[in-house]
């Protein structure tokens, strides 16, 4: 294999030196057709990168025709004839258009449309070997190998016909019974006639908007939020009004504001709220109970992240605050086990779980039955408990160097939140500085974050953005950080300006 020497300290992206230097090793005949290059892995402990930086690499050299990768063999080096394009000495090789998006294509359709350029640049910025602080799903490679098997087979090895069908509309009713005995454990007493399985936390707030909908209740959202929750009130047909939950923001105070006769429903997620990653504290939660017991309100409690705790103890649970019938619990194991099982519920009055099944059954007939069967049997089992013990640490580690390198990178006028659990925090530029801006410079960098606009039904929030630390190791995240942190100092050095609703900025 060839000698690369990387620069760590130049501003040219380390994918982007190794490529040029493969590619330059192919022109000129140190590789031949045929060669075959290091395992991702050998590749990147040889370089003394991530793999995650080597994978970016491969993925462009591949793009453009000079490698070719074979399931179960390796990656070659491609015979010139099979090439995009033959190179020429000293030629800059670029990506085809068709092979690759560029990101300001993307960028210029933020001033044809807010919401879709956002998902567009979005869906740009997911490409192979990015380091990903973006992803709002776990680690797959956290889960300990073939325990998804043992559990599948642990439920398959009762009563099969317990699957064959739609399942119960309201959910296994010893799946239910697990989930209401967990909760007590939390100091939440209820029976399993409060449980409602849905498919994902998603479901449940669909329901809830289909519900409010029907009821003509006045629905607030706390934002900067998880846009699927208020897409789901939208989509139901409910006017929705906001409440800001930024940092210094008091969202108490501005729930005073809001009173009348009618019925009012809050959606907040009060455990390391996304995407601030702050937990909403008992003095908080108290106020917002005493708001919605004097103006005939219903709180929608989004606990998804509530598994993830790292330190701290937990607040009162909004439930014991202000009782089942004002209060509606949506969760899932899409956080803290895998996203893929589809595995959520609701928690309210029984009254009210009845009437939710009805509007389930709108929606479908009932639930994935074996994928019920399979998430009982991990929490019957230990499995689900001995995983949250495990990457609740693996987890706290990385949010750790996260925190540190925010730290002593990060320039003056940069501000974070520093949250107790889930796998997120958000950063906050001086005004004027578009996070949008700096994810299209960062982008080719093989960086992905999430600009704070996303979270927001009004693209608000231009100068900050979400980082996750789920899909990135403690290498990675070093590595991420320090060329975040050089694209931010050179977005800082030009003067501010208005970042204008669609949150580009003077790109």
């Amino acid at each position: 294999m060839v000698s690369i020497d990387i620069d760590k300290k130049s501003g040219k992206p380390l994918y982007v030196q190794i490529r040029d230097r493969i590619r330059q090793a192919i022109v000129e005949k140190e590789l031949a057709p045929g060669d075959k290059l290091p395992t991702v892995a050998a590749f990147a402990k040889q370089v003394g990168v991530t793999q995650a930086t080597i994978r970016r690499a491969m993925e462009d050299l591949k793009q453009q025709g000079l490698t070719r990768c074979h399931v179960g063999r390796g990656t070659f080096v491609s015979a010139p004839e099979s090439r995009t394009e033959e190179p020429g000495a000293g030629q800059v090789f670029e990506p085809s258009r068709e092979s690759r998006i560029r990101p300001v294509v993307a960028a210029r359709q933020l001033r044809q449309g807010v919401s879709k350029g956002l998902c567009d640049l979005m869906s740009v910025a997911s490409q192979p070997g990015v380091l990903d602080f973006a992803k709002g799903i776990p680690d797959p490679g956290l889960l300990d190998p073939g325990v998804f098997e043992e559990m599948v087979a642990t439920a398959m090895a009762g009563d099969l016909n317990e699957y064959m069908g739609y399942g119960e509309l309201l959910g296994m009713p010893e799946l239910r019974a697990e989930i209401a005995e967990r909760y007590a454990e939390k100091g939440v007493r209820i029976s399993p006639d409060h449980v409602l399985i849905t498919n994902g936390a998603q479901q449940g707030a669909s329901i809830a908007a289909r519900d409010a909908a029907e009821k003509k209740r006045h629905v607030i959202v706390k934002t900067p939020g998880f846009q699927g929750i208020v897409d789901a009130f939208v989509g139901n047909g409910n006017w929705v009004d906001t409440v800001i939950a930024d940092k210094g923001m008091d969202v108490p105070g501005q729930l005073e504001a809001i009173t009348g006769t009618g019925s009012h429903l809050l959606s907040i997620c009060p455990d390391f709220h996304n995407p601030i990653g702050e937990e909403t504290m008992a003095k908080q939660r108290k106020k917002i109970a005493a708001w919605a017991k004097k103006n005939n309100g219903i709180i929608l409690s989004d606990e998804i992240f509530q598994d993830l705790r790292m330190e701290g103890q937990a607040p009162e649970s909004m439930i014991n605050l202000l009782g089942e019938d004002q209060t509606i619990i949506i969760s899932s194991l899409s956080k803290s086990l895998m996203s893929g099982l589809r595995m959520g519920w609701m928690i309210s009055s029984p009254r009210r779980i009845a009437e939710f099944a009805r509007l389930k059954r709108l929606m479908g007939h009932g639930g994935p039955p074996l994928m019920q069967g399979v998430s009982l049997a991990f929490f019957r089992s230990g499995a689900y408990d001995s995983h949250l013990e495990k990457i609740r640490k693996i987890y706290m580690e990385r949010r750790d160097v996260m925190l540190s390198c925010l730290d002593q990178l990060m320039p003056e006028g940069v501000e974070w939140t520093k949250p107790n659990g889930g796998f997120a925090l958000w950063v906050t530029l001086p005004r004027g500085y578009s996070s949008v801006a700096l994810l299209i410079s960062v982008l080719d960098k093989g960086i992905n974050l999430v600009p704070g606009p996303v979270f927001d039904m009004d693209q608000r929030f231009v100068n900050a953005f979400r980082l996750g630390w789920a899909w990135t190791d403690a290498d990675q995240i070093v590595e991420g950080m320090e060329i975040l942190a050089d694209a931010i100092k050179e977005l800082l050095r030009k003067p501010p300006g208005d970042a204008g609703l669609s949150g580009l900025g003077h790109f």
